[in-house]
């Protein structure tokens, strides 16, 4: 006499629920790594923002401090200040005028970077420059000052191009009484 065996249900599907476990952890890995590599991607995003706008924030203060240097004549710092007469081409689009030995740019004072309520002081201080030009109807002379601020991030290699960072680079134009 054969003894039948009997199955009871779901007995026949024996590891599919271990198979359809796997494939949901597996949905569910990539579903978390895709939210964390666009978490990653905003941090970074606005990190850069960041630095940028602290590198905006540097240049406008160098623009301020140069345009105050033109409009005080105020010579109470070391070099004085001096606002070069007009060549062709502008001195501020020459590198070698901004960095090296031969540099005529006015590096800001630390002084005038620190403050109290900050501990934000940057890697490389702002500089400005200030030419004189004839305006656009060549009528009137103007001073243009031109003014560059750097990220905390920046660097430069030792002859001074830049390596990594942000610059922001600010002009402005002073009529001359």
């Amino acid at each position: 006499m054969k003894r039948r065996i009997q199955r009871g249900p779901g007995r026949g599907q024996q590891g599919v629920t271990l198979i359809i476990a796997l494939i949901m952890l597996m949905v569910i890995g990539l579903a978390s790594a895709a939210m964390m590599r666009g978490a990653l991607t905003a941090d970074v995003m606005s990190n850069n923002a960041r630095l940028q706008t602290l590198a905006n924030q540097a240049a406008q203060l160098a623009l301020r401090f140069c345009e105050t240097q033109v409009e005080t004549a105020q010579k109470d710092w070391q070099g004085g200040f001096t606002i070069h007469d007009a060549v062709s081409p502008q001195l501020w689009t020459d590198f070698d005028n901004w960095e090296g030995g031969s540099a005529i740019a006015v590096t800001v004072p630390a002084a005038v970077m620190k403050s109290d309520k900050s501990s934000f002081s940057p890697s490389k201080l702002p500089q400005c420059l200030a030419e004189y030009r004839t305006d656009l109807g060549g009528s009137m002379r103007v001073i243009v000052v031109t003014a560059r601020g750097f990220s905390p991030d920046y660097a430069q290699t030792e002859a001074g191009r830049q390596t990594s960072g942000s610059v922001v680079w600010l002009q402005s134009t002073l009529r001359v009484n």
